[in-house]
């Protein structure tokens, strides 16, 4: 899910941030797609409307 896509769900900002318990600042923070955790709890938030994307803009480290 993005973000656009759970703040839609909930209708807006103040109320997703409301459902998880957090403040609305920290919902913009997130950027294009929250983080997987909280994507997780939307998912099951939303009966499963909302499935968990993978964040494609993390480069997994080969060198380790």
């Amino acid at each position: 899910m993005t973000t656009q896509e759970a703040v839609q769900l909930w209708g807006g900002h103040t109320r997703l941030a409301k459902v998880l318990g957090i403040t609305r600042d920290a919902i913009y923070k997130w950027g294009e797609y929250p983080p997987n955790e909280t994507q997780y709890k939307l998912m099951v938030l939303s009966g499963g409307r909302l499935a968990v994307t993978n964040d494609t803009t993390i480069k997994e480290n080969k060198n380790v």
